[in-house]
């Protein structure tokens, strides 16, 4: 079963509210009119999805994430989808799906975005190596 709680999953309302990475729970409104201040504020492009559908969130569903390609999750200690990307992780790794997670201490959602963080350059290096081991090295 998928964390509950935030929508993120496990105790990212607790750990991430506090260090400014506090995101609202993905749930759209009904119907675009139903839009209010305490829901204006969700993440736009889940506004019109039902969070629980397994094409939105593939965890929620082993028949589709079994059939997951080779996987990379990268995550942060700091960044609200933590505990989802660990859940995420865990879930693949029980259904055989080689899946490969990295989390970076300290660092936010979306650290990578921004090149001049060192941890950024790190990253990059992961996801080369990542895709040069799945797709192919064209430099060997």
């Amino acid at each position: 079963m998928p964390p509950q709680g935030s929508g993120f999953g496990g105790d990212s309302s607790y750990t991430a509210m506090p260090l400014g990475e506090a995101r609202a729970a993905p749930q759209a409104p009904a119907t675009a009119s139903a839009a209010s201040p305490e829901t204006s504020h969700r993440l736009d492009y889940l506004a019109d999805v039902d969070p629980r559908d397994p094409l939105v969130s593939p965890a929620a569903s082993a028949e589709v994430l079994r059939r997951f390609p080779p996987t990379l999750i990268i995550s942060a200690t700091r960044g609200f989808e933590l505990s989802s990307a660990l859940y995420t992780h865990s879930q693949m790794t029980r259904l055989g799906v080689d899946a490969e997670l990295h989390v970076w201490e300290g660092m936010f959602h979306g650290f990578f975005y921004n090149p001049d963080v060192p941890e950024s350059r790190d990253c990059y290096d992961v996801i080369v190596r990542f895709f040069a081991r799945h797709l192919g090295d064209p430099h060997h």
